[in-house]
């Protein structure tokens, strides 16, 4: 069972580094009904994203009484979003880790922030599913089923509405949950030397990358959160784990006011142009250029280009 303690969520995201295995796939055949051991038939949907756009053959089961449940890697692709699963643990994320679920168990992250389903994910075949309301729990979306269509429908996701309801604050370590008891905010963001952080950031030149990567003094990897995570614990702030996390903290920052030190956040690009979900995160190291880490060489400097602007969603500021 997840616990909320920061040291549960870290044993729980460094457990995914262990024997990953990417999954997804569909199949079935339109409006297909099949019955399974479960007392469940089996029927393929489409998906519709944002009201507008349509994913056919999309295996769901649905329950006598009209549950539906819905195969998670299916429902994820369209948001850009790739599974990782080790020791029945799912990884959902781009560049590290979004959310987490269990088969079984209805505890779950969302970020760093542990969550309640109102059913726990169960293994169908050789997929892991979601029932609706869980995967729009999950989401923090809405997702409702049309019966008379066989049409699964996903609102948008969009991560900048975050910002009008972040709470985070910098405290005498660094940020916290809002709801955190256990230490005093001050007044102001660390004062922190932000030339010497992108120094120290670049050190870290072709460390290689690793999804879910354990801290770095023990895996010597990173992936695109832990690398911020370590920069920033160097300077005695103590971000959280997850670039979503990360994002919802700090003073939100224009694409033409970066400064050496701010945090960047960006979007998965898919089909869907209207989610817009954190999935990476990197360093603003000045003269348009950042670090980041997402893949083959590991920690790079990279130009903040088109393609980057194209991905940019804000801008997080949270030193001095």
């Amino acid at each position: 069972m997840f616990k909320s303690s920061g040291l549960a969520k870290m044993s729980l995201l460094l457990a995914l580094a262990l024997a990953m295995l990417t999954i997804g796939g569909c199949g079935g055949g339109h409006r297909a009904n099949r019955e399974t051991g479960t007392g469940m038939k089996q029927r393929t949907a489409s998906l519709m994203v944002a009201g507008r756009t349509n994913v056919y053959r999309v295996p769901v089961y649905e329950e006598a009484g009209g549950r539906v449940w819905i195969p998670i890697a299916e429902a994820v692709r369209p948001m850009g979003l790739k599974l990782h699963e080790a020791n029945g643990i799912t990884a959902i994320g781009d560049t590290d880790v979004a959310y987490v679920v269990r088969t079984d168990s209805s505890q779950a992250l969302a970020g760093d922030n542990p969550i309640v389903l109102p059913q726990a994910p169960r293994q169908l075949g050789n997929k892991l599913y979601l029932t609706r309301q869980s995967l729009a729990r999950l989401f923090g979306t809405n997702v409702d089923w049309d019966r008379k269509l066989y049409r699964l429908n996903v609102e948008a996701l969009d991560d900048r509405e975050m910002l009008n309801d972040a709470k985070g604050r910098v405290t005498a370590k660094g940020m916290v949950d809002a709801k955190s008891e256990t230490m005093e905010p001050l007044a102001a963001p660390p004062d922190v030397d932000e030339h010497a952080m992108v120094e120290y950031a670049k050190g870290f030149l072709g460390t290689p990358y690793q999804f879910g990567a354990d801290a770095y003094e023990q895996s010597r990897r990173f992936d695109c959160s832990s690398f911020t995570r370590h920069v920033f614990d160097h300077f005695g702030i103590d971000l959280p784990r997850s670039s979503r996390a990360q994002s919802q903290l700090g003073s939100t920052v224009e694409e033409n006011d970066l400064r050496p030190g701010d945090l960047m956040f960006f979007y998965t690009p898919n089909r869907y142009e209207s989610n817009k979900i954190v999935g990476h995160v990197g360093l603003y190291a000045g003269n348009g250029k950042f670090i980041q880490t997402y893949g083959d060489p590991g920690v790079v400097v990279s130009d903040f280009n088109a393609y980057w602007q194209g991905r940019f969603l804000f801008g997080k500021r949270v030193s001095q």
